[in-house]
């Protein structure tokens, strides 16, 4: 069975009063040590969708999710969110996120717990936090 990774363009579940962002790729291209390991990828996303990655391990799955993340910069292509170019934005300024089909999260916290965790970084109300969260997981 192929390797899964899964892309979460919204941190919303869909169907929420909240849309959360859409998400638009286009051209994008890394390669190490001149071997190629995604070449082209385009794609549109829309605000509140679920994507999943399929496909053999060295497919380039991960590579296009840390670049979508920031973590990793393309040689070529861009990222918009909303419309607004984030390919060169650093990773902490994106508001941008991924979740592994393995979950590597933190062990010592709750599912709920873990779901507030960027939402707490990012300064948000715990009023807010609980709304948001609790609406999350209730999808």
């Amino acid at each position: 069975m192929p390797e899964q990774t899964t892309l979460l363009a919204s941190a919303l579940a869909p169907g929420s009063s909240l849309t959360g962002k859409s998400l638009s790729v286009s051209g994008l291209r890394k390669s190490y040590s001149g071997t190629t390991v995604v070449d082209g990828v385009d794609m549109e996303i829309a605000a509140g969708e679920f994507v999943t990655f399929l496909g053999s391990s060295g497919s380039g799955k991960t590579t296009t999710l840390m670049m979508l993340a920031g973590f990793t910069e393309p040689d070529s292509g861009t990222i918009e969110v909303d419309g607004r170019d984030i390919t060169r934005l650093n990773p902490g300024k994106r508001d941008f996120g991924f979740v592994f089909q393995q979950y590597l999260l933190f062990p010592h916290m709750t599912v709920s717990e873990n779901v507030a965790f960027p939402l707490q970084l990012r300064g948000v109300s715990k009023t807010e936090i609980r709304r948001r969260v609790g609406e999350t997981l209730e999808a």
